[in-house]
This record gives C-alpha cells, structure tokens and sequence, in this order.
C-alpha cells in the first residue's frame, strides 16, 4: 500500500491532474486504472504473504518464520505424495506450527506431489512445492502460526490515504512583512 500511494504522489508530482488533459498529460482515470492493475498483477504473483501481518504479535512471528526460511537448507524427495504428507514433512523439520485453511486444504485433496531437490533454501522449497500443489495457493501469519490458503484468502483491506502535496505542486504565495532593523533602537550617550 505504501508503493501506491508513493507512485501516485510521484505521478502527481510529475503532472497535476488539474487540467493535465488539456496540456497532454495523463487521464486521471486512467491513472487509477494502470495503479489498480499494477497492484493487481503484483498481488496475484506474490506467493509469500508473511509481510501482510496484523498484529504485533503476527509481525513478530512472521518476522521468526523469515528467520527460518532463510537460514534453513533442506533436501527433500518427493515422489507422488500428498500436499498434506509434504507439508507433514516440513513442519516436522522446521519445528514451525504450519495449518492448512479448509478451502485449501479442498482445492489440493487430490494433488500429488514429485519435487527432489537437494540443499536448497527452505523458502525456496515451499514456494515450489506450493506452486506445484496448487496455482492459488499462498502462506502468511494468521493468528500466530503460519497459515496456507488460497489467493482470495489473503486479500488484505485495503485502504485509501490522501496526503496533501498542494505544498509541492504550487508555490506559496509570498506575504512581505515589515521592515526590521536596528534602526529605531536609541542608546543613551
């Protein structure tokens, strides 16, 4: 949210919208529209949800589940297994509490996973073992464990937040003040 607003203040900066049809500058409602497909198209791709947490409490282990993915190599070898049995896999390496929302759990009942991959990021070994199960399937923190559920689950609420650039896009007018000086002071000889 915070990249919209700031390409938006940024396009703002570089043309204002009053009048920027006349001198050939960007349709304001296209604007809204290219932000809205960018977020769009950046929200489907995003497989790793864990920066979407609520709470403090949701931060701080979302902050300890990108500890782990980062700094834990695993090999795995999965040959025609069930998501549930993959994931049994990792939460038992990992030591991570891992829960499966029930439409995710639906959409990948019948899925099979084969992935062998030798010494590589266990984040890295999720995201593929996630995009094989299921296209719609994402991971985040949701009440304090780390979750998987489908796309449409983890859509955040967004939220509009005007700032005020007209500082920025006009300049203040220049009210002249009165004269000061030492001028008037008198010292006693």
């Amino acid at each position: 949210m915070r990249t919209l607003a700031g390409t938006l203040a940024l396009l703002l900066l570089a043309c204002p919208i009053a009048g920027a049809q006349e001198r050939g500058g960007i349709d304001p409602e296209r604007l809204i529209d290219i932000l809205r497909e960018n977020a769009a198209a950046r929200e489907a791709s995003k497989l790793d949800r864990t920066g979407d947490a609520e709470t403090p409490r949701d931060r701080e282990v979302a902050r300890e589940v990108r500890r782990v993915f980062a700094s834990r190599r695993v090999t795995v070898n999965f040959e025609a297994t069930p998501l549930a049995e993959c994931l049994d896999f990792l939460r038992d390496i990992t030591g991570l509490n891992l829960v499966v929302t029930k439409a995710a759990a639906e959409a990948a009942a019948e899925v099979k996973v084969t992935l062998r991959l030798r010494n590589i990021r266990l984040k890295d070994c999720f995201e593929l073992l996630l995009q094989q199960a299921h296209p719609d399937l994402r991971y985040g923190i949701r009440h304090g464990v780390l979750a998987i559920g489908l796309k449409d689950e983890w859509r955040t609420n967004m939220r509009v937040v005007l700032y005020d650039v007209s500082d920025l896009l006009h300049r203040p007018p220049d009210f002249p003040g009165p004269r000061m000086g030492l001028d008037g002071v008198k010292y006693n000889d």
